[in-house]
């Protein structure tokens, strides 16, 4: 039961995290610079003259850590708004 409320709850709030970054990052500069610098080191990664099983070493670190940081992020929304949810309960806001 928790594993399945926690799968749906991960699903949905990963859709509005997605739409509300899209939004937010307009208005981060940190964040820009850091998308450039991937997008930099993409470039150079992509120019690499890698044995294939070289490139499929790194693209399997990189995928790796592209799924953990998801994970992270998601939960991380989802602890944010479970943290709002308990404090509008304690002001007596909103009722769990």
């Amino acid at each position: 039961m928790v594993k399945d409320l926690l799968k749906t709850l991960k699903a949905l709030s990963w859709s509005r995290w997605e739409k509300s970054l899209v939004d937010i990052r307009k208005f981060d500069r940190e964040y820009e610079h850091a998308m450039d610098k991937v997008a930099e080191y993409e470039q150079r990664y992509e120019e690499m003259e890698l044995r294939p099983e070289d490139k499929a070493a790194i693209d399997g670190l990189l995928n790796a850590l592209d799924d953990v940081g998801e994970c992270e992020v998601n939960l991380a929304y989802l602890v944010g708004m479970s943290d709002c949810l308990l404090i509008l309960d304690r002001l007596q806001l909103f009722q769990l």
